[in-house]
């Protein structure tokens, strides 16, 4: 072998085994007893089994250079023989390849060199490869049996969810979760996370007070290097708050189960934000954007279309339906359905009565409504798990889009169930009783007064405020006798609900 030469191509996949410096080491002492001299080598980090999800670049670099003529050298040195790969298809176009290009193989573990072109030779990589494939099928089942196991039982997997923190222990070289529980420092903001929500906080807010307030992800680790946290985006804030991880659950393959580690937020609380969140009704694009109470809580009377704000030079502001139906002073509508300290309006009025609070939070406790809520939150936790599950074949596959609309279609029959109940709130969570009711009101955030104003402001509660269109003659200029209250149903109308 004299004058000749080679080219590494070294890989890890796992902590404990042998490093890429000491595969390197071994490589080149086996090289300088055979006369061989090294030139540059090719290098992977990851697994080389069909069960892998990271792709593996410098090997599709080899295999590129041998196609095309380019790999440059007489030996393709191996530390060992399934560095190269585990899978046998791609073993045996590798083999091929070396045998074209006239280019040998050399195994240090081995000791030996191997002869792709020699039918001995072939035979023994070939042999090789299905060992180092039926070894890593083994391997494969073993973690997948333990990974179904510890989903069964609840047990921690994957990446640690902010708010929790974790207890590891060594088992074959790698650290494995043993135990998840709260944070002591994150933990509290998950549950300011889920309150901030359900008090119609806009995700883009929340992200950006946080960010304000220096509170960012873990560290993490990115191509073997660790990087600081980074602030919180939106989407991310709304991405966590259906992690069911927080009401203590944990999601495998469509199955949800109680989990090891306790929950971080209440299941009525978690529930609730994923009614509020899933809502078609809700507000979208940018509801932190939101400038007035009512605009989302009292509809047109004529086409049932919502209403917006107007400001027109030389005149006070007005509401008018979207659709142009009709035109009301908002100054007006604001002083009958709000009101402030020295004349309060219906809402004021309702919110400074200690006795409706109990009333609202018994109907929240509606057991009707919370199974709806509960199996809806869960069914949409099954229907993402799907969504993202990765399967293994085209059965598999077609089995998951199959249960995927399944799921869709039981998600449609709940919303229409949750639809035609009363949506239970606890009035204590938005606005909490006792003195000052208007100043506390000019404090409280647009979200939550417009959240306020759709709870109360529905035919189960207050009953529904729509306005009319003004008389064809005039009467009345009063804006209480432009607006219709209606209750659960249509023939059923309450004129005064103050008192």
């Amino acid at each position: 072998m004299a004058g000749r030469t080679g080219r590494e191509y070294l890989r890890v996949s796992a902590r404990g085994e042998r490093s890429i410096p000491e595969q390197h080491d071994d490589n080149t002492r086996a090289a300088e007893r055979e006369g061989v001299t090294l030139g540059e080598a090719y290098q992977d980090q990851g697994s080389a089994s069909r069960y892998a999800q990271r792709s593996r670049d410098d090997f599709g670099r080899l295999m590129d250079d041998l196609k095309n003529g380019q790999f440059g050298a007489d030996f393709l040195w191996l530390w060992e023989s399934s560095r190269g790969s585990r899978r046998v298809g791609e073993w045996v176009t590798l083999i091929e390849l070396c045998e074209e290009q006239r280019v040998r193989v050399y195994v240090t573990t081995h000791g030996r060199m191997y002869d792709p072109a020699d039918p001995r030779d072939r035979r023994s990589l070939l042999e090789d490869a299905v060992d180092s494939e039926y070894e890593s099928a083994k391997i494969s089942k073993r973690t997948r049996r333990g990974i179904d196991a510890n989903a069964r039982d609840g047990k921690p997997h994957g990446i640690c969810p902010f708010g929790f923190q974790r207890d590891h222990e060594i088992r074959r070289g790698k650290q494995v979760p043993v135990r998840q529980y709260a944070h002591p420092e994150h933990a509290p903001l998950i549950e300011e996370l889920f309150r901030r929500v359900w008090a119609e906080d806009s995700f883009s807010a929340i992200a950006a007070d946080w960010e304000k307030r220096g509170i960012v992800s873990r560290d993490r680790m990115v191509k073997g290097e660790m990087r600081p946290g980074i602030p919180f985006s939106g989407q991310t804030l709304r991405s966590m708050v259906t992690n069911v991880a927080y009401v203590g659950l944990r999601m495998n393959k469509g199955t949800t189960v109680k989990a090891a580690w306790d929950a971080l937020v209440s299941e009525e609380l978690f529930y609730n934000v994923q009614t509020l969140i899933s809502d078609p009704s809700r507000v979208s694009g940018n509801p932190g954007a939101a400038q007035y109470a009512l605009t989302g809580a009292v509809p047109c009377d004529a086409c049932g279309g919502p209403i917006t704000v107007r400001y027109r030079p030389g005149s006070d502001a007005t509401y008018e339906c979207k659709k142009g139906c009709w035109r009301v002073s908002k100054a007006d509508v604001d002083a009958y359905l709000i009101g402030d300290a020295e004349h309060p309006g219906v809402v004021l009025a309702y919110l400074a009565r200690e006795d409706v609070y109990e009333e609202l939070d018994a109907e929240s406790d509606n057991s009707e409504m919370a199974e709806i809520r509960s199996e809806l939150a869960k069914v949409r936790a099954d229907l993402q798990e799907t969504e993202q599950a990765e399967p293994e074949s085209l059965e598999e596959e077609r089995r998951f889009a199959r249960r995927a609309e399944r799921l869709k279609a039981r998600i449609t029959e709940l919303v229409q169930r949750q639809n035609e109940c009363v949506r239970p709130t606890k009035l204590r969570e938005l606005f909490s009783p006792g003195p000052d009711v208007a100043d506390r009101w000019t404090a409280t955030p647009v979200t939550a007064q417009r959240a306020i104003a759709s709870m109360l402001l529905t035919p189960g509660v207050l009953g529904q405020a729509r306005i009319t269109r003004a008389p064809e003659q005039r009467g009345s200029a009063l804006v209480v006798d432009r607006i219709r209250w209606v209750k659960s149903t249509e023939s059923e109308q309450v004129t005064d609900r103050i008192s």
